[in-house]
């Protein structure tokens, strides 16, 4: 045998015979909720981590202030329209007619089934630059989003726009992804898939070049809804 024949063959063997623990109930309970090396509340070291990572973070209570904030976003990077959530899930009522009157439109979709033709209404949405979502939740030590899919809460508002725009209320911040799973175990089952994002794509696959935008939006910004 070869030596890569040998080494597959002990992991297939480890594989065979190997047994996970049981679960167990009396897990004890996270003792980190409030650990805070840095100081400062959960908002000021998400914001501080977000940054870090060039992402952007702005404060707007009022509907008629959060759409304000998003057109001054779109005008940023001239875009006049958008994919975003059901407005249920974005926690604004009345956002989309107030971003409407504001001259941002909203394109809707209905991606089919069929892979061909799924793959067509994908690159018919290209062109749009702009991608607004809600947040389940947030973690304050690396200005990481949290997005659950589902119903009204699709991917492509968050992966395929160069530009994303995320709407965070405050109260579903948490100081770090084990304090998040502890207080809300059962998250990861409300959706058909949970993400991390923390700020914009970047990759430095190709001659350690680091590179903006390659897997996902370009450009992240976060506005604080509370």
């Amino acid at each position: 045998m070869t030596p890569r024949e040998r080494i597959l063959a002990a992991v297939r063997d480890g594989l065979l015979r190997a047994e996970l623990p049981g679960a167990s109930d009396d897990r004890p309970a996270y003792r980190g909720l409030a650990w805070n090396p840095d100081g400062g509340s959960l908002v000021e070291r998400f914001t501080r981590a977000l940054t870090a990572l060039t992402g952007h973070v702005d404060e707007a209570v009022h509907p008629a202030a959060i759409a304000d904030a998003i057109v001054r976003i779109a005008m940023l990077y001239h875009a006049t329209s958008y994919l975003s959530w059901d407005e249920q899930e974005l926690g604004c009522l009345d956002l989309v007619g107030l971003l409407g009157s504001r001259g941002l439109r909203r394109v809707t979709y209905d991606l089919p089934a069929d892979p061909t033709t799924r793959d067509e209404a994908v690159r018919a949405l290209e062109p749009v630059p702009l991608g607004l979502t809600g947040a389940t939740a947030a973690l304050a030590d690396c200005g990481a989003l949290v997005l659950v899919s589902g119903p009204g809460r699709g991917r492509l508002a968050s992966l395929l726009p160069p530009v994303h725009v995320a709407l965070l209320n405050p109260n579903v911040l948490y100081p770090s992804l084990a304090a998040l799973l502890d207080a809300r175990p059962d998250l990861v089952d409300q959706g058909s898939s949970m993400v991390i994002v923390a700020g914009p794509s970047r990759t430095a696959d190709i001659e350690m070049t680091l590179t903006h935008g390659v897997h996902g939006p370009k450009h992240v910004h976060v506005i604080l809804t509370a």
